[in-house]
């Protein structure tokens, strides 16, 4: 860590907001959940990546903290006020914030917001897609200490803009300067067309969809039941040997169907846009398109386990001679694997039912509407606060 008297002391000859020479100590301030957990790992290696990515000469200290960034909404820009505050009341030199928010307006998703004069920036994690996340966080936050440890008596956004330039794909970010952007920072996007299917992919992966199977312990005990019946009433077995594969698809995809709208609709994870009064939320649309595919992909990974789970079953009660005997003909591979989706279609409506028994806490934390609508409420009650930075503020 950098000796606070070495980074604030008058009398090292350098000038306000200049960046020490040969010791440079970056903060990772990050959204608890998946930006957490990938700052964590990215703050062990960061060091080492800033070495051999920026700078040899240099001696790199990292250190990451956890902070709710419930200031998002509506905006960034208090958000952007804590980090500046972090700079001047800590060693760090320079801050990167990690949230889980996405970032948008008409030129496209942000994939990070540079403010050059305080050394701070913002990475929107989402905007990274969902894949390889630890690679390309790490690559977008070497790009940026690389821009932000320009020094002052240098032109900064030009050298900071060509640093990002350099250093990101051309192909699929555009680094826009103030001039672009009507805003005296830099920001990195990606062009709207080709990033919202990467974001919405972004903010289901931040969901992190197997963490609603954890929630949904009452839906395992009534998908369980529903197997268990299926299973070991013949009338079933028949059932789902005299359906067409078309017909076996249809089912299994209008039970998945159902379990997911059951889930939605009970827990009330859809968001409706205000009739009257407050401002619009331009990401409703965004949060629930992301909550239907990560509750949808809970769902079928729920499905999934629990076919499994019914062919284990069909294969180990269900002996051939006499399931041959309850047909009327030969039976084979493809008559259990049948017998074993009709007892889980049964076990996915039940488990529908039972999911409305959980608790809506359980289920809320794997959505993105959950978290948003907690920021909207600190963000509100924090407006009705008159504390002294608020004061001054204004």
């Amino acid at each position: 860590m950098t000796d606070p008297d070495h980074h604030t002391g008058p009398d090292d000859g350098r000038r306000p907001g200049d960046v020490p020479p040969h010791e440079v100590a970056v903060g990772l301030l990050a959204d608890p959940g998946l930006p957490a957990i990938l700052a964590d790992r990215l703050g062990e290696a960061l060091p080492e990546r800033l070495r051999a990515g920026v700078s040899d000469e240099v001696t790199w200290t990292v250190d990451t903290v956890h902070d709710p960034f419930e200031a998002m909404y509506p905006d960034g820009e208090p958000l952007v006020e804590k980090a500046r505050e972090h700079v001047r009341g800590t060693v760090w030199d320079l801050v990167v914030c990690i949230t889980d928010q996405p970032m948008q307006d008409g030129s496209g998703v942000f994939l990070a917001d540079i403010h050059t004069a305080d050394r701070v920036a913002v990475v929107s994690l989402p905007a990274l897609g969902g894949w390889r996340l630890g690679h390309r966080l790490d690559a977008v936050v070497v790009a940026i200490v690389a821009c932000l440890v320009t020094r002052s008596d240098e032109p900064r956004q030009a050298v900071a803009l060509t640093e990002l330039r350099r250093r990101l794909p051309a192909r699929t970010t555009r680094v826009l300067e103030p001039e672009e952007s009507g805003s005296p920072n830099l920001h990195v996007i990606r062009p709207r067309r080709r990033a919202l299917p990467y974001l919405l992919v972004g903010m289901v992966r931040v969901n992190r969809p197997w963490r609603l199977l954890r929630g949904l312990s009452t839906a395992l005990a009534g998908a369980m039941t529903g197997i268990a019946f299926g299973v070991l009433y013949s009338s079933i077995w028949t059932l789902g040997t005299a359906l067409s594969p078309l017909r076996l698809a249809g089912v299994t995809v209008a039970a998945v169907t159902a379990m997911t709208v059951w889930i939605i609709v009970d827990h009330e994870l859809w968001e409706r846009r205000p009739r009257t009064g407050g401002s619009p939320d331009p990401d409703v649309r965004l949060r629930n398109a992301s909550t239907v595919v990560t509750v949808a992909a809970g769902t079928v990974a729920f499905f999934l386990a629990m076919f499994v789970v019914a062919l284990a079953a069909v294969a180990l009660v269900i002996p051939p001679h006499y399931l041959a005997t309850t047909l009327g003909h030969p039976v084979g591979v493809p008559d259990y694997l049948a017998i074993a989706l009709m007892a889980t279609v049964l076990g996915t409506i039940a488990g529908a039912v039972g999911s409305g028994l959980e608790d809506d806490l359980a289920v809320r934390e794997a959505t993105y509407g959950y978290r948003a609508r907690e920021r909207r409420q600190v963000a509100d009650e924090a407006t009705r606060d008159t504390s002294p930075l608020r004061r001054h503020r204004k």
